[in-house]
């Protein structure tokens, strides 16, 4: 068994598809760094099922995908596939080739393919253990890897040595058989207490079922007793119809009777309803009549309370009238003893204009004689 080919697509720094052509006696990747070595490496342990992102140089698993460049779109999905060839005796199975494929999406969904069919990761490490293939066997070596076995403790080396020896795959079948032990006497004891508990229950369903057979018993000769009573019931029933008919034909007499008594009294009853027909016509027109009046007293007492309201409002007017002409003859009397008062005032001014004027007469010509004699 040799591997074939490698197929990477989106992971990491391959972003577009890259196939890997290995061929027989290929037993290491050397290069410069940088080249992509651990990239490389990474695809195949991450193929191979490895689950933790740190292992992967990574913080989480959608790491994995190529995340774009400044020329190149970001994918959404990173794919690995692995190819064995001639591995019908190393893996027991019927093919010649053997192609295991991972894929994981930004959303964090993943799958397993073998062969192109889905699969489980406990299914592929069941297919390559005891080979010394798989994310933390022997059979991948990187750079510092030998110093750290070397460096290792001895249950870790004794890991390495049963992978080589082949003798994994017994260990896991035996820690599976193991637990499956386990899990059937689990199992066994919950049986062992389920049959306790049916023991248990088994003195109670006796005696319910005791009592199920005497309701049994009991219901029987109830249903005869209630068989009995019904046919009591029926021939007393049929006693009690034949009474009532007797009684039915002689209401029957007692109702055409009372039918005719009910037709003469219904001619009784529409002539009252004819006189109580006319008494209410002529208690209507009285009724209309005595509303008539009682309007028109209503009005009238609403004319008087109206006239009575405006008369005790004209008294008031006048009462008011009577105050503003006493209070006008008051003003006019103060307004004839001002005049009076402006009369003598503007007489006395009329009386100091006049002197003034004579005054002013005089100096007028006394200027006149002096601007005469000034001509002179």
């Amino acid at each position: 068994m040799y591997l074939q080919s490698l197929e990477l697509i989106g992971f990491k720094s391959f972003a577009p598809k890259t196939v890997l052509r290995f061929h027989r006696g290929v037993t290491a990747i050397v290069g410069p760094n940088g080249c992509g070595k651990s990239n490389v490496l990474d695809a195949i342990r991450w193929v191979l099922g490895e689950q933790s992102a740190k292992a992967l140089r990574g913080g989480e698993m959608a790491d994995v995908i190529f995340s774009g460049t400044d020329t190149r779109q970001a994918h959404n999905m990173a794919e690995v596939s692995m190819t064995f060839a001639e591995c019908e005796k190393e893996l027991r199975v019927e093919w010649n080739e053997v192609r295991i494929t991972r894929r994981v999406f930004r959303d964090g969904k993943s799958e397993y393919l073998l062969n192109g069919t889905p699969c489980r990761l406990k299914d592929i490490h069941q297919l390559f253990m005891d080979t010394g293939i798989g994310r933390s066997a022997y059979s991948i070596m990187e750079q510092g890897k030998t110093a750290l076995l070397l460096n290792s403790r001895p249950e870790d080396r004794r890991s390495i040595f049963e992978e080589a020896a082949g003798i994994t795959k017994y260990k896991a079948d035996k820690k599976e058989a193991l637990r499956k032990l386990e899990y059937t006497e689990a199992n066994l004891l919950r049986v062992t207490d389920i049959i306790k508990e049916v023991k248990r229950q088994i003195g109670s369903l006796q005696r319910q079922a005791g009592k199920a057979r005497r309701y049994q018993s009991l219901m029987e000769d109830l249903r005869v007793l209630d068989t009995h009573l019904s046919h009591r019931t029926y021939l007393d029933l049929e006693r009690s119809i034949t009474e009532v008919a007797d009684q039915v034909e002689k209401s029957a007499e007692a109702r055409a009777l009372y039918e005719r008594e009910i037709a003469e009294q219904e001619v009784e009853v529409a002539a009252a309803r004819e006189q109580v027909s006319s008494l209410d016509a002529e208690v209507a027109g009285a009724r209309d009549h005595l509303q008539t009046l009682r309007n028109r007293i209503f009005s009238a007492e609403n004319r008087i309370e109206t006239n009575a309201e405006r008369c005790g409002e004209f008294r008031d007017m006048g009462i008011r009238a009577q105050a503003d002409i006493d209070a006008t003859h008051l003003r006019i009397r103060e307004q004839e003893s001002q005049i009076e008062e402006t009369d003598a005032q503007l007489t006395l001014l009329l009386d100091v204009v006049r002197s003034e004027e004579e005054s002013l007469q005089a100096g007028a010509a006394r200027l006149q004689r002096a601007q005469q004699e000034a001509g002179c």
